[in-house]
């Protein structure tokens, strides 16, 4: 199947709450008062809940037709933004090398000298995406060609001991959760209002 490189109304996902949360964690409670975790997921999975984004007919119609075209065409999904987590800068992402001169866009996030990468699969093509290359202490902008559909860079002359980070924006890949999707309508004395049932969206991987 194809994903499609489409993001959802950014206008619609401003209202929407994130969720990430840790595939397949569980949590054991010992007698003896102590908490054992077993973690099986390298990487968490976000999720959101779409109808709490939906103020008008125009939202309505614009999610109820990407429902359909990702459902019924269909699609493994489309782009979403995440308004609390969508753009990389130089203290907050990373290049990590894929092969040759081939780097995989990152975001990187740090907390007590720890650092945790999240691959970034879907930048957004507008123009602004800019990779820069430090070398011997020294940053400049790096020559680089971005596939927006992966997060591959293709950097030219590279010299060892070079890093990489990035400037620009990013969309997660997303598909809805649930087969079924309700809606009610309902009627006021002054206009009718379209009220959604729950519609949920989670990330999809490669």
């Amino acid at each position: 199947m194809a994903f499609l490189e489409q993001q959802l109304d950014a206008r619609i996902t401003r209202d929407t709450t994130f969720t990430e949360s840790v595939p397949g964690r569980s949590l054991i409670r010992l007698p003896n008062g102590r908490l054992s975790q077993n973690f099986v997921s390298a990487l968490p999975i976000l999720r959101c809940e779409l109808a709490h984004g939906i103020r008008t007919a125009a939202n309505y119609q614009t999610v109820l037709d990407a429902w359909m075209v990702v459902n019924f065409t269909p699609y493994d999904g489309l782009r979403v933004k995440n308004w609390r987590d969508y753009t990389a800068t130089q203290s907050n992402s990373k290049l990590t090398l894929v092969s040759g001169s081939n780097y995989q866009l990152q975001r990187r996030h740090v907390f007590g000298g720890v650092e945790m990468l999240r691959n970034i699969i879907k930048p957004v093509n507008n123009g602004a995406l800019t990779v820069f290359r430090t070398r011997a202490g020294t940053v400049t902008t790096a020559s680089a060609t971005v596939d927006y559909a992966t997060g591959i860079a293709a950097i030219t002359g590279h010299v060892a001991g070079d890093t990489y980070t990035w400037l620009g924006e990013f969309d997660f890949p997303m598909t809805f959760s649930e087969n079924e999707w309700s809606a009610a309508l309902e009627v006021s004395v002054h206009n009718l209002h379209v009220v959604s049932g729950s519609i949920t969206l989670e990330e999809v991987r490669p």
